[in-house]
């Protein structure tokens, strides 16, 4: 008679209580894995957030008394933009915004919003600090403000006396500059 049996013994077959602990033990280690990349990626977008809420939002006399403080950190700037003070050369646009009679020259890198033609508008600047020598309608300065975001907020001054006539361009909001030591250039 013919011998049939395996002639290398067969693997013992796996415990089934064996078999439900090991995979118990792998779809905790997937549950684990993805928890904790759920973890890191809820951290990163409270980071972002926190750095986002952290940017100091100054004023523009604000920010010149404490541009030392300040530094090369990025913050908010916000002031009124002087018309006559606006340029466009290869990209850069360069005017000065100005806030309780303080003006800091800007270079904003990356085209403004529609509205920004609006004369005397009102806009927040996202940028630092950078040395370099500088005219201003309120004189010299040895920093301009890089920017390169920029918001423009839509005033709410509305003029119901001589509705017929428009503003001339050229003329701050009424009260805006009247206690300032300087004269503001007209287009």
């Amino acid at each position: 008679m013919t011998d049939l049996s395996p002639r290398h013994p067969l693997p013992a077959e796996p415990d089934r209580a064996e078999a439900r602990q090991l995979l118990g033990r792998r779809r905790k280690a997937i549950i684990g894995a993805f928890v904790v990349l759920l973890v890191i990626a809820g951290g990163a977008a409270t980071v972002a957030g926190l750095r986002n809420a952290t940017l100091f939002f100054r004023n523009a006399d604000e920010a010149i008394a404490e541009r030392v403080e300040l530094g090369d950190r990025r913050f908010r700037l916000q002031g009124r933009v002087v018309p006559a003070s606006v340029a466009v050369d290869g990209g850069v646009t360069t005017f000065e915004v100005v806030h309780n009679c303080a003006s800091v020259s800007v270079r904003h890198s990356v085209d403004p919003p529609d509205l920004f033609e609006s004369p005397w508008i009102p806009v927040v600047l996202e940028g630092r600090w950078v040395a370099g020598d500088v005219v201003t309608v309120a004189g010299r300065d040895t920093h301009f403000f890089s920017s390169d975001n920029m918001l423009v907020k839509h005033t709410n001054e509305y003029v119901a006396a001589n509705e017929n006539r428009l503003p001339d361009p050229n003329e701050p909001p009424e009260g805006f500059l009247d206690d300032c030591p300087f004269e503001v250039p007209r287009l």
